[in-house]
């Protein structure tokens, strides 16, 4: 079930699995990306969703004061909302692998279970494994 679509990110239920899949379609950034992950969140409080997917494959790169908004504000409120655990499929470049890889780890594993992966069959295995 599609919650939320926009040129750069669709984000689904998947109701069989009770995950929530966060799909990247193209660069973005700031308000609009806030916006995006802010209906993720909302979408977390209404099915009480635990597990989230992300799919970063098509991005490139993300800006610094970005990923500090999602590390400092969204992640805690999606925390406090209940998810628990995370899957990331990371980008093609290396140079945004290497960002998102930086970026996971600076989530607390006590906080939030996460883990990435080359492609969203590994990812959604393991969250399917996922309390």
């Amino acid at each position: 079930m599609i919650s939320f679509d926009e040129p750069f990110l669709t984000i689904t239920w998947e109701p069989e699995d009770r995950i929530i899949c966060a799909q990247w379609k193209d660069q973005v950034g700031g308000e609009v990306m806030r916006r995006g992950l802010d209906a993720g969140l909302a979408l977390i409080v209404e099915k009480q969703a635990r597990r989230w997917l992300v799919d970063s494959r098509r991005l490139d790169a993300i800006d610094p004061v970005d990923v500090k908004w999602v590390n400092d504000n969204w992640i805690p409120r999606a925390v406090a909302a209940g998810l628990q655990s995370m899957a990331f499929v990371l980008a093609r470049k290396i140079v945004m692998q290497l960002t998102m890889k930086s970026f996971i780890a600076r989530i607390d594993e006590r906080e939030l279970a996460n883990a990435y992966f080359d492609d969203l069959d590994a990812a959604r295995t393991w969250l399917r494994g996922r309390p």
